[in-house]
């Protein structure tokens, strides 16, 4: 059962500052708008800040994408092992280190595929696993299963980038598509994290690859005790007239002294402040709950926000 939380006293906020109070400055740091969900795996505590509004997830599509492809490989429809020629006319736009070291085309496994998308944040190898996969419209059908809407997966990262170029980002978010709210990426995070979805061993594989990519180290990780283990996507999006689409991270970090895990969504949308500040932003977020769920939380009081 999930329970949400407004924690009235909180470790490291100022004398009479609440969480909301420290949320809202955050939020204002971020220049745009904030999302936020996190939640105790253990015991269910949540707390939301926005956390129901949609954000565009841009490369934090990836990690459902690639639990399709992992769920088909398991069906016996995408074997792990199978070569897969990628030609040039099939690279994305963006990041993709495959189109970049490989001008010419490359053949690589499903499996090397999906590494590459989670693990890397490449572009191409997630538009291949897309289309390999079924396409939008079937990852959408899986998804709806579990979320009903709460994420949603439209276009290929190609497609998207160029929407974005065309429309800018206050239109690109207000479209819709391609977005999730920070509760539903939150409760996928939850659901990895107690193997619900696919073969433990891709659930293994997954969390490996969300623990070793190198995206993101000013975001969740940036402000939390060295050596603290966190599996976690970044999505990030363009700029545009002075407005940055979006600036993402979603991951479980797991607490000390036995505290159990934390899975926590921070999305930020429609801010004009630079990168740093939009990081910075994240990683105040990260350390906030980090250090409520660290220790033994005051008696909460039940809101509806």
């Amino acid at each position: 059962m999930i329970r949400l939380f407004l924690i009235l006293a909180l470790p490291g906020l100022l004398a009479g500052q609440t969480l909301e109070d420290r949320l809202r400055q955050i939020e204002t740091q971020s220049g745009g708008v904030m999302g936020v969900a996190a939640l105790h795996l253990e015991t269910g505590q949540f707390i939301g800040w926005r956390s129901k509004d949609h954000f565009p997830t841009m490369s934090v599509a990836k990690l459902p994408v690639v639990l399709r492809a992992l769920a088909q490989m398991q069906a016996g429809l995408l074997p792990f092992r199978k070569m897969v020629r990628v030609e040039p006319e099939q690279y994305s736009t963006g990041f993709s280190p495959l189109r970049d070291k490989y001008p010419s085309g490359v053949v690589a496994t499903i499996g090397q595929l999906m590494e590459a998308s989670l693990r890397d944040s490449d572009n191409t190898a997630h538009d291949v696993l897309l289309e390999l996969s079924g396409g939008p419209t079937a990852a959408q059908e899986q998804l709806d299963r579990l979320f009903k809407g709460a994420i949603r997966i439209n276009r290929s990262e190609k497609q998207m980038n160029q929407d974005l170029e065309a429309l800018g980002p206050v239109a690109f978010d207000a479209d819709g598509r391609d977005s999730s709210t920070p509760e539903a990426m939150t409760l996928l995070l939850s659901a990895i994290h107690g193997r619900k979805l696919v073969h433990p061993a891709s659930h293994e594989r997954i969390i490996r690859w969300m623990t070793e990519t190198p995206t993101g180290a000013m975001r969740i990780k940036a402000l939390l005790p060295p050596g603290t283990v966190v599996w976690h996507k970044t999505g990030t999006g363009g700029d545009k007239d002075g407005i940055n689409l979006c600036t993402n991270d979603t991951g479980v970090i797991a607490l000390p002294g036995g505290k159990g895990h934390l899975a926590l969504t921070v999305f930020i949308k429609l801010s004009r402040k630079p990168l740093a500040d939009r990081e910075r932003a994240i990683a105040d977020t990260a350390l906030l709950f980090y250090q409520q769920f660290s220790r033994q939380p005051p008696q909460p009081q039940t809101i509806e926000k």
